[in-house]
């Protein structure tokens, strides 16, 4: 939110940017109090790249908080070269007066923009996370629904459409890429949802060896301090399909291909 520093910044300018961060995020809460719930986010933690991308006014986080059609054409058919050549020197700019460290993107609509992502990051090592699509839809159109609800009156059938629609044209925009660009293929680790639910430090283990790096005992140590706590946010109820009016037998039907080539299944949770 506040990326560049003082000239001669200290650790209490440093410490003040991060209150100002904290600050607005409350704010936001207020405003939105399902968002916690949905999504947490505080000043200090990780975040999804969509932040990064909408300075240059170019990012699915507008396509969220409101429905704009002209725009959302616009945007996925001029694509996010740009916006990713933006959070290229974004990142570098946050990383210029700190150690070389490797950087970790996180935001599922990177898989939309596999070829523009590649184009600036050629380099890039794809973690994919597997998970019943529905799930995946339900999250969605609750975060969705939630954003909205800010500027006006959400329509969640609308949002559903929307949604589904998506998420159906990301997963086969993804299988697409990878298919035609077979030499990136080790590129690439899947891992199901499950996995990292039930054994979170042996997924990790498989990440770290992927990646051909180093996995220390502090690191270890502090992911299950991280474990040990992740229940915090598992209270709150879950909205059922009926909630949310989704068809579970119209959905799968457009996630088949998918489910069927990474083992995927459509149960509801």
């Amino acid at each position: 939110m506040f990326p560049v520093p003082a000239p001669d910044e200290s650790a209490a300018d440093r410490d003040w940017r991060v209150r100002r961060a904290n600050m607005n995020l409350w704010l936001f809460r207020r405003l939105a109090p399902g968002a916690d719930g949905v999504y947490p986010v505080r000043a200090v933690t990780p975040h999804e790249c969509l932040a990064i991308h909408s300075f240059t006014l170019m990012s699915e986080e507008f396509i969220a908080t409101a429905r704009v059609p002209a725009y959302e054409k616009f945007l996925h058919e001029t694509g996010f070269r740009a916006a990713y050549a933006f959070q290229k020197r974004f990142l570098q700019h946050l990383q210029s007066h700190s150690p070389l460290k490797q950087w970790i993107l996180k935001s599922p609509d990177h898989l939309y923009a596999l070829n523009d992502l590649f184009s600036v990051f050629p380099d890039a090592m794809i973690i994919q996370t597997h998970r019943n699509p529905i799930d995946v839809l339900k999250s969605s159109m609750q975060l969705v629904e939630v954003l909205q609800g800010l500027f006006g009156r959400p329509d969640r059938e609308r949002i559903q459409e929307r949604e589904a629609g998506l998420l159906a044209e990301t997963m086969e925009r993804s299988m697409r890429f990878r298919d035609e660009h077979s030499q990136l293929a080790d590129r690439f680790l899947d891992l199901n949802y499950f996995e990292i639910v039930s054994d979170p430090l042996r997924t990790a283990r498989r990440i770290y060896e992927h990646l051909d790096r180093p996995l220390t005992e502090t690191a270890i140590e502090r992911m299950r301090q991280f474990i040990a706590t992740r229940s915090r946010y598992q209270h709150r109820r879950n909205p059922t399909l009926a909630d949310l009016g989704l068809d579970v037998r119209t959905e799968t039907r457009r996630f088949q291909n998918y489910c069927r080539r990474f083992g995927i299944s459509m149960q509801p949770a």
